[in-house]
């Protein structure tokens, strides 16, 4: 729907947007990278309060796994099949190349709408994936519910088995429960997108499949749900922080009316609106 909604470039060349949208995207992903060195009281307060929370969930977590042992087969759950492990939806596999003959598309067609939400997720994915890879797990393991992938259940969690940290971390992949990875991806491109852009009923779709995900990562035993609620905090700060880094660019290059050159269906947020309120992380 992007790629029929979006205005179209006027003169650039295919290599010079996509040399801008390289810059756009290194520029965005450092601004998040180096956050907290210009990070104020409120925003240590908010990343405090989501790190409380998930501590205050946490007693729970091993009531929620075996809820999930004995629901993880239960019909109701199909409809996640296609987001759960082995489902089309649920690797790069798929999204990867209709993601890469879409960008070859939007670049021929100068469709700037497309380019732009595509980095933006791209860049969102990119910026959270590596705060968890290089910050959060050298400096903290914890393990999965199911930290195998011999296709062997685990038995359920019994109190206490959410509480196995370790420290300093490790690179092996069943501590890697914390954060909710999966969640964090779904979360940071679904709030670049809804607040970069007004897209209708679309919106709360997207936040339905972002729910379906973390549901999905509890059924499949690989995350506590305190682990989802901090990957879903660092998903909506990383995309929040995108989206009004690209607000603030359109703000300096056009000077039109937000709506005046867009189709009806997709809109983007007025650009200035925010640029005030950017709370890093």
């Amino acid at each position: 729907m992007l790629l029929f909604c979006a205005r179209v470039a006027s003169a650039q060349s295919v290599p010079r947007m996509l040399e801008t949208d390289v810059r756009n995207v290194i520029g965005d992903a450092w601004d998040v990278w180096t956050s907290p060195l210009h990070a104020h009281q409120r925003d240590w307060l908010g990343a405090a309060g989501m790190i409380a929370l998930s501590a205050a969930v946490s007693p729970w977590d091993d009531e929620v796994d075996r809820w999930a042992v004995r629901h993880r087969t239960d019909k109701g759950f199909d409809v996640l099949k296609e987001l759960r492990e082995g489902g089309i939806a649920f690797s790069g596999r798929t999204i990867g190349p209709v993601a890469a003959g879409a960008l070859a598309v939007s670049l021929l067609t100068r469709n700037q709408r497309f380019q732009e939400g595509l980095f933006g997720c791209l860049t969102a994915y990119g910026a959270s994936s590596a705060v968890r890879t290089f910050v959060v797990y050298p400096l903290v393991a914890r393990l999965r519910p199911d930290s195998g992938h011999s296709g062997v259940q685990p038995p359920p969690a019994k109190s206490g088995d959410q509480y196995k940290f370790e420290f300093p971390g490790t690179s092996d992949w069943g501590r890697h429960s914390l954060p909710g990875g999966h969640v964090a991806n779904v979360v940071a491109c679904a709030e670049f997108l809804t607040r970069r852009f007004s897209m209708g009923l679309v919106e709360p779709a997207m936040w339905a499949l972002a729910g379906g995900v973390a549901v999905s990562r509890t059924l499949d035993r690989r995350h506590w749900t305190s682990d989802q609620v901090i990957g879903a905090a660092l998903g909506f700060a990383v995309g929040k922080q995108i989206a009004l880094r690209s607000s603030r660019r359109v703000a300096r290059t056009d000077t039109r009316s937000a709506d005046g050159d867009w189709a009806p269906f997709f809109t983007r947020r007025a650009a200035g609106v925010e640029v005030g309120l950017a709370h890093r992380f």
